[in-house]
């Protein structure tokens, strides 16, 4: 299975990246600084993505069988419930878009 997984260096999106792999599915992880990810795994594809950017985002996502986000704007983000909105309503645009 193609799984997209946003957000794949935080706490829930890192355990979800093992599992993923850890079952032989192919991973694209979408990330704001993909620097950060440190795994490496010839089923792992590391992209960098802003999932404020829906086009961008819609044709990174494009191709897999399934998108999984994992996205948080940061825990000291002092506007962090409106931030999350704007993400996740991003995200699903995204997904429309790309097929």
């Amino acid at each position: 299975m193609k799984i997209a997984l946003i957000g794949a260096t935080g706490f829930v999106g890192s355990a979800i990246l093992k599992e993923a792999l850890s079952r032989d599915h192919q991973v694209t992880a979408i990330l704001r600084h993909p620097e950060k990810l440190t795994v490496k795994d010839p089923d792992l594809t590391v992209v960098k993505g802003d999932i404020m950017d829906t086009e961008q985002l819609a044709s990174l996502l494009k191709g897999h069988d399934i998108v999984i986000s994992a996205y948080n704007p940061g825990w000291t983000n002092p506007d962090i419930y409106n931030e999350f909105l704007k993400g996740s309503q991003s995200v699903q645009q995204a997904v429309k878009k790309s097929g």
